[in-house]
Formats: C-alpha cells, structure tokens, sequence
C-alpha cells in the first residue's frame, strides 16, 4: 500500500501535531514537548530517533486520545511497515503468525467434539442468514459456544478466514490488504443479511478498518454480541433464569477503546442485567491497559508481551470483585495465559459464560487449559528461534 493511498484512508492531513495522543500514554511517559516532538517524529518517518516507533506495544489507545480523528496508531504502523519490507520478520514470530502452519492456535488439542464443532462451523454454505463469526479465538475455545443460543445464532467460520487483525496490529499493510480482497470475494455471493461478533477486534476489523482503510467491500450488517443478545432478551426469545450474584471487575480491549464509550458501557450494561455487580480498575476504558498480545508486535518480543499482560493482570486482581471479566476472546486467552504465573487472582470469565448460565445451561470452561497448550506450543517452537537470525515475509 503506497503512502498517498494510505494518506487518504487515514485523513492524515487531520493531525494537528498537539501531541495529546501520546501525552495520554500509559506506557511511555511524555511531557508536552516531548509529545509534540514525537507526533512530528512520526510524520515524518524518522525511525531512527523515535521513541515511539521503537517502544509502542500496539495498544491502540492513542487513536481514542486523538481528538481529531487523524489516527496516530496508523501513523506508527505506516513506519513499522517501511521497516518490515527493509527487514522482514525474525523467525520467532513465525509460529504466532495466523496464515502460517503451524501456529500457537490451531496446534492446540482438540476434543473429538470440539473438531465437530470446527467441522461443522466450516459448512461452504451459510446456516443462516444471520451468524456468528468465530475468529480464531472462539475456533481456540470452541465449547463456549454451545447451547440454545447458538441454535438461535449459528457459527459460521474457520481458521482460513481470518480477519486479519494480527498482522493490522503488526503494521502490516499488504498483508492486512490481501486479506481485505479475499474476505471480500469469499462473501461476495453469500447469502448474509447479517454478520455477529463475539471478539470486538473481529467486529472493529470487519466494521471500520478492513472496509474503510484496507478496501474491503461486505454486503452483510455487522452486529455485536452483547447487541444481538440484549434485543432477543427484550423480545423474549431468552429468558434470565438464574441471576449471576457475582461481582467483576472490567478489562477493556484495545479495540473496544476505539470502537467508544458507548459500546463499552453496552458490555457493562449486559453484565447488569444479569444480574453481576460491576468494578472498575483505576484506569479504565479508554484509559485501561492492554492485556499484553499487542505488546509483542513491535519487536516480537515473548518478553515485552509478558511484562505488559502481567501489568494488567496485576491492575485487575488488584481491584474489586469475585472475578475478571474479559469480553474479548483474545484477552480472555492472553490473560489465562499470565493466571500461570500468579496462579491465586480472580477467575477469568467472559461475558457469554455468564450469560449460558443465567439462562439455565451448564458451561464448560476451558479457557485455562487451552491458555496451557498455547504457551506449550509457544515454548516448544517460537522461544528456540530466538537463535536463529534467518528473516521471513509473509
């Protein structure tokens, strides 16, 4: 993607250069001057002197700081995609890439059942006219959509379809763009009036970046989950029949920042009407900390990643309530991930677990386990290619 194009689907002439984007940072600290100083640095590509361009974790907060809508995040990613196409990728990031086989999700263990439910979510016809996309992280913990609700909303989706968000995360763009036209074709001639998403990276990728930065061309509407849900709860469709008398905290996602204040209130507004008292860390929302995946897509560091998940893991067991709520699949996988280094926190829940048990159903949790088998595969393949000095492309 060359930078003219890149320039008109990111309004880049928008940036006042203020520097309030990264002066709100919570992981690099800036005064004013150094913040403008840094806007500017960007800008202008100076990969050499910036802190930014060397330090970011991919958080995606300063594109909610902003307060002119001229995209910071994408700014960076422009540059660390000048850098990939001068110096590719190292070979430890191969095994997290989502195109590449194998990798850290689809090489974990599956049930005989689980492998039925991917078998049958991977129909070349849709089931429905409205359904459910996966992602790769539902696909990683399939058993958590079962039951009447699914039966009502069918998944629809496998690992090929991926939306793309890992390699837009990475700065990517060519990558990200190819992805853009084949999810373009594939549903050009399905029969979809509408698309529901349970992970708010998927819904902001099909809803906002694929189609407004990357060319992507979908016929279908995109709905949230918690959306869906609530306007089927008023319809009478489902009944609560067992309030959640728990409390929980709240973890953002990165995308969730961006997507704005009122779709997160809709996730708090959700867990309330199950019944679920709600907590708030001291940073929250568009102030809240990254579960700590993002971090690792800057220098591909296992060790970047680890210290920004342990940071907001800490932020949560630190706060108020029985457990941690994660309404993000990829969160909820990433923070189990970090519950083996402080085994003793909050329970790690995601929305829907809650919700199948306020309408009766019994829940299989697996997210722990399948959060083990990641880190396993993780260790075994992508922590030994720290030696190795060989480069990739995707």
């Amino acid at each position: 993607m060359d930078k003219e194009t890149f320039r008109t689907a990111l309004n880049w002439d928008k940036c006042r250069e203020c520097g309030e984007c990264l002066l709100k940072c919570r992981y690099i600290r800036f005064s004013r001057e150094d913040a403008v100083s840094e806007i500017k640095k960007i800008n202008t590509g100076d990969l050499a002197s910036s802190v930014v361009l060397k330090k970011c974790i991919s958080c995606y907060a300063c594109d909610a700081f902003c307060p002119n809508g001229a995209h910071p995040y994408e700014r960076i990613h422009y540059n660390w995609d000048q850098r990939y196409k001068v110096k590719g990728l190292p070979m430890r990031a191969s095994y997290l890439m989502p195109t590449r086989h194998p990798n850290f999700r689809e090489d974990i263990p599956f049930s005989p059942e689980e492998k039925a439910l991917h078998e049958k979510w991977a129909s070349d016809v849709p089931p429905a006219k409205t359904v459910l996309y996966p992602g790769c992280n539902l696909l990683s913990m399939p058993l958590l959509a079962r039951g009447a609700i699914f039966e009502k909303l069918p998944v629809w989706g496998k690992w090929d379809l991926c939306c793309g968000e890992m390699y837009f995360r990475m700065g990517l763009l060519e990558p990200t763009e190819r992805i853009a036209k084949k999810l373009t074709e594939f549903y050009r001639d399905k029969n979809l009036e509408e698309m529901v998403f349970i992970c708010p990276a998927g819904y902001n990728m099909f809803t906002n970046v694929l189609p407004k930065q990357f060319g992507a061309k979908f016929n279908f509407k995109t709905t949230f989950f918690t959306d869906w849900f609530l306007k089927e709860l008023d319809r009478g469709t489902f009944e609560i029949k067992h309030k959640i008398v728990r409390s929980a905290v709240i973890h953002d996602s990165c995308h969730a920042r961006v997507l704005g204040d009122e779709f997160m209130e809709k996730q708090r507004e959700l867990l309330k009407r199950l019944g679920v008292t709600i907590y708030e860390t001291s940073q929250n929302k568009k102030h809240g900390l990254c579960c700590g995946v993002a971090a690792g897509t800057n220098k591909y560091s296992v060790f970047d990643l680890s210290f920004a998940g342990m940071k907001g893991l800490f932020a949560l067991d630190m706060s108020e309530g029985d457990d941690a709520v994660a309404y993000c699949t990829g969160c909820l996988l990433t923070l189990s991930c970090f519950r083996f280094l402080n085994p003793f926190g909050k329970r790690l829940v995601h929305p829907l677990e809650y919700v199948r048990e306020a309408i009766g159903e019994k829940v299989v949790r697996t997210n722990q386990k399948k959060a083990f088998w990641s880190l396993l595969g993780i260790m075994t393949h992508a922590i030994p290619a720290y030696l190795n000095p060989k480069r990739f492309y995707v």
